[in-house]
C-alpha cells in the first residue's frame, strides 16, 4: 500500500498509532512534538521511563502505550536523548513492523518525523523502502506543523 505523505500535525492524526523517536534512555528531549506529547499524555512518558531504567528497553525496538488514542508507539532510535538517530534502529523498527504489524493489531500508522531535520530525508527514503509494500495503512510526516490537521486519507 503507497505511503500517504503528509505535513501537519501528528497529534492530531485519526491514525490508530502514533510513532514517533525516542531515546533508550527514557531522558527528556526538548524538540517541540516531543514535548506537546509529554504534556498531553504524562503517564505514557513515566511509564516508559521506568522501563528504561529498568533495562527493558534498547535501541532499534518499539514500545506502546496503549491506553490513549491514538495509541504511542516510541520508536526507539537513538540510545541516548542528544546524539544521531541511527539508520541500524530504524531499519530494524521498520522490518520488526512490516513483519508483525498483524500480531500487534496495527491497522494505520502515522509516523513523526524521526531524528533532526538534516536526518529525516534519508530516514524517510529507509522507512518508504521498507514499508511501502505492506498493506498497513502507513503516513508519513514531513513536518510537524502544530495545530494543523493534515489530509492522510485515514
Amino acid at each position: 500500500m503507497p505511503i500517504r505523505i503528509v505535513s501537519g500535525d501528528p497529534i492530531l492524526t485519526r491514525a490508530q498509532t502514533l510513532a514517533f523517536g525516542y531515546n533508550a534512555k527514557g531522558k527528556n528531549e526538548v524538540m517541540p512534538l516531543e514535548t506537546d506529547l509529554r504534556s498531553r499524555y504524562p503517564a505514557a512518558f513515566s511509564a516508559y521511563s521506568k522501563l528504561c531504567r529498568s533495562g527493558r528497553i534498547s535501541a532499534g525496538t518499539t514500545w506502546t502505550w496503549s491506553e490513549s488514542f491514538p495509541q504511542l508507539m516510541f520508536f526507539v532510535v537513538r540510545e541516548a536523548a542528544v546524539g544521531t538517530t541511527r539508520l541500524r534502529h530504524v531499519q530494524s523498527i521498520a522490518l520488526a513492523l512490516v513483519r508483525d504489524y498483524q500480531l500487534e493489531g496495527l491497522t494505520s500508522l502515522a509516523i513523526a518525523p524521526l531524528g533532526r531535520d538534516h536526518e529525516w530525508p534519508e530516514l524517510k527514503r529507509l522507512l518508504e523502502t521498507w514499508l511501502a509494500p505492506s498493506p498497513l495503512l502507513t503516513v508519513l510526516y514531513t513536518s510537524y506543523q502544530p495545530g494543523v490537521q493534515a489530509d492522510e486519507g485515514v
